[in-house]
């Protein structure tokens, strides 16, 4: 029989995950009702910039980037990744760059059709 360490994380290191998380899911939210399809950017970049800008193509990646750090931190804190073999953290890092490869293939598809769409629904619609 092979021994097995218990490791009990502090308090304090479980308190601070909480809040990162209930922060990162209020940001979430936040993100969830904030609009950037009319982000003024050229006070950042004068230079490049000098309109409001279309970002509303990044609410998606920066969920999607929220949602794996809170993921992630679920994995090492609440898992105890951080004392366990370096194999199931090369898998979980192997599992979330497949995974971000195959929805970031699949994102860049998603608009290929659009305009068959359109036409289908714009075909089908009631005539009055």
């Amino acid at each position: 029989m092979s021994q097995h360490e218990h490791h009990i994380s502090s308090p304090n290191l479980l308190i601070s995950t909480f809040i990162a998380l209930v922060a990162l899911t209020i940001l979430t939210c936040v993100m969830a009702q904030v609009s950037l399809d009319n982000v003024h950017v050229e006070v950042v970049a004068p230079m490049i910039f000098d309109a409001p800008q279309d970002l509303s193509w990044l609410d998606m990646p920066i969920t999607l980037i929220i949602a794996t750090a809170k993921a992630l931190l679920v994995a090492v804190i609440f898992m105890h990744l951080q004392h366990d073999k370096l194999l199931n953290s090369i898998v979980l890092i192997g599992s979330v760059v497949f995974l971000v490869l195959f929805v970031g293939m699949v994102l860049l598809d998603s608009n290929e059709y659009q305009h068959q769409i359109d036409e289908y629904i714009y075909d089908t619609a009631p005539v009055e």
